[in-house]
């Protein structure tokens, strides 16, 4: 397809949501871990080491899950709008 390339900035949106949404993910895991060894440190009840240790893992896969998606129909909605226009181009004789 030689069609010149539109919508710079809402691909670039859509890279930064899935970058975040990986980091977000990441922060999840590290929380996981963060809350079972703070929570021990600082001589907390344990349902709320467990209970940080269960929630924060949960939130970020959920969060994860909304910003990979929403990045990714932005990226497959500039696709289309890329497909369609080279369809309607003539092609060159």
């Amino acid at each position: 397809m030689d069609v010149p390339r539109k919508y710079g900035l809402v691909r670039v949106i859509a890279a930064f949501l899935k970058v975040l949404a990986v980091i977000i993910l990441i922060l999840g895991i590290v929380a996981l871990v963060g809350s079972l060894q703070w929570g021990k440190q600082l001589a907390l009840p344990q349902w709320i080491t467990l209970g940080g240790a269960v929630a924060a893992p949960l939130i970020a896969l959920l969060t994860f899950l909304q910003l990979y998606a929403f990045g990714s129909i932005l990226s497959l909605l500039v696709k289309i709008e890329e497909h369609t226009r080279a369809m309607i181009q003539t092609p060159p004789k």
